[in-house]
């Protein structure tokens, strides 16, 4: 007979969970093991915090839960910023730990810091980022959660601890086929006066956020939603729809929120219905003080989290109606009610700074299937800038809620396990925080653009604001506390990375030379030192 650490793993690929990024460890090395006995991939990432930011790109490009693999103490605590990303972006993922045996797992117990050796209380650590936790310290365990484990695997960020001893333990009988069980759909009612405020309001604008893109059927929605007349605005969450949008397309109006000015906020700030589906309403797509968003508006809240409506409901009070159901059933409920026409508020448009201009092209001349992720900052403000300058564009994705620092080049190579013309956008001040994942680009190519503004041109931005321009710790030549110095072309060189450098707006060649590329490259684009994101 199988061992537990066998049938766990054997179970979990089995339900096509089979790409699995960690970092080798004695209490997990029986994991990896069985990993590769049940023909499943195992992929060693160079630090455990990269390892969740893999997981994360990977479900972006494929829609696949992926899994990862730690050992006792630093293994799962240096993973923790990874699994965050996932928690707050719904990515669904499952964390393995292993554990020390039962006779020395005994901190809890005695009240102390720790017995065993690594002995730490990983399930506490990672309670608040993840949706569920399982100590697995018998068959009797396992076999009591199997199904709740293996039932959350495609929806749920979960973290498993498995004690040494007992993935040794052997089964005395085989463990029945796990068959997923379908969950009922709530059948939500849309009352007359919700179908009343959809029929006779002016100017409504419909916002799609990620939980709208992460529905099955959220491509026969928006072809749905754009028989309904009704202006249509995305967050960054939400962006992927922009891949099908026709050009013609009057009802798109664009990307909203803090960081994209220009033509969808414009048109929300004169709205009086906003329909939100899929989309959290958080500051970083309202700001901070909630009635100065739409503040003619009325708004119908549709998201599947009930913790969600009840929020938004707090923050938006009584004019915010909310509905806990999927948004593709609540689409269907409102299909025939609108036949006016949108109204189409006119706006002078921004010149481009150099990196929107730059990264506009980029997206614009990238091949269909291309795939983007950028990382915090500037930068990522920056990249969905450009987006907003086009009608139609590839699918971009980043930490959206984390907004973590050193995401994106692990993203990307996680990406690239699957998929071809996967693209890294970075800044110089992210690139060395996981830059030795770069090692797995020689494998895994990918196309890499450092926008470089010499350190943290978002946080000097806040520091002009309301720090009087100290730049302590933002840049490389503050006289008190300045950024140590590094080189961003031999950084790239070293894992065998081709590398150019812009320094001006002729960049068209360099352009056209990293598209075309079939290997891992990269252009770093030297800008301005005192641009800033418009807002």
């Amino acid at each position: 007979m199988i061992n537990l650490s066998e049938q766990l793993i054997k179970d979990i690929i089995g339900q096509g969970v089979d790409t699995f990024f960690g970092v080798q460890g004695g209490a997990c090395a029986r994991l990896i093991e069985n990993i590769i006995k049940f023909n499943g991939k195992f992929i060693p990432v160079l630090n455990e915090q990269s390892a969740g930011y893999y997981a994360h790109g990977y479900y972006m490009a494929t829609k696949k839960t992926a899994g990862l693999i730690f050992t006792t103490g630093p293994g799962l605590t240096n993973g923790v910023s990874g699994i965050a990303a996932c928690y707050y972006d719904r990515v669904p993922l499952v964390t393995l730990v292993g554990q020390v045996p039962k006779r020395i797992n005994l901190a809890d117990l005695t009240k102390t810091r720790m017995v065993g050796f690594q002995e730490v209380p990983h399930l506490k650590i990672c309670k608040p980022i993840s949706d569920e936790v399982y100590k697995i310290k018998s068959i009797e365990t396992y076999s009591s959660k199997r199904n709740k484990i293996l039932s959350n695997l495609k929806s749920k960020v979960q973290c498993i601890e498995i004690l040494d001893d007992s993935q040794r333990e052997k089964l005395k009988k085989k463990f029945k086929v796990f068959k997923e069980i379908k969950k009922k759909e709530n059948n939500i009612k849309i009352n007359d006066s919700i179908k009343k405020l959809i029929k006779n309001s002016n100017n409504p604008v419909i916002l799609l956020g990620a939980g709208f893109i992460n529905e099955i059927d959220w491509l026969s929605s928006l072809k749905d939603l754009n028989k309904l007349n009704i202006k249509i605005a995305c967050t960054w969450g939400g962006q992927k729809i922009q891949k099908h949008i026709d050009e013609k397309n009057k009802n798109f109006i664009g990307i909203f929120g803090n960081h994209n000015p220009g033509y969808a906020n414009e048109n929300i700030k004169q709205s009086d219905l906003i329909i939100s589906l899929g989309c959290s309403l958080l500051q970083h797509q309202v700001g901070k003080i909630h009635d100065n968003f739409a503040p003619l508006a009325k708004i119908i809240f549709i998201n599947n989290d009930k913790n969600e409506c009840s929020r938004a409901k707090i923050q938006f009070k009584k004019r915010l109606i909310n509905l806990n159901m999927p948004a593709s059933s609540f689409v269907k409920k409102i299909l025939n009610l609108r036949k006016k026409k949108n109204k189409l508020l006119k706006i002078n448009k921004k010149k481009n700074i150099l990196p929107v201009e730059f990264l506009t092209n980029l997206l614009k001349k990238s091949k269909k299937d291309s795939i983007f992720f950028s990382d915090a900052g500037a930068t990522l403000s920056w990249t969905y800038q450009a987006s907003n300058n086009l009608k139609n564009a590839p699918n971009i994705s980043t930490a959206f809620n984390l907004h973590s620092m050193g995401y994106a080049n692990c993203a990307a190579i996680g990406a690239s396990i699957k998929k071809n013309n996967v693209y890294c956008i970075i800044g110089d001040g992210s690139l060395p925080m996981n830059n030795q994942e770069l090692a797995w680009s020689k494998k895994y190519p990918i196309k890499i653009v450092v926008i470089n503004n010499n350190g943290y041109g978002i946080i000097r931005q806040t520091q002009r604001m309301f720090y009087k321009s100290k730049f302590y710790g933002s840049d490389f030549k503050n006289k008190k506390s300045a950024l140590p110095k590094f080189n961003l072309k031999k950084m790239l060189e070293q894992y065998e990375i081709k590398t150019k450098i812009i320094n001006n707006k002729n960049y068209s060649n360099d352009l056209r030379w990293l598209i075309k590329s079939k290997q891992s490259s990269a252009l770093i684009l030297n800008i301005d030192y005192n641009f800033e994101v418009n807002t």
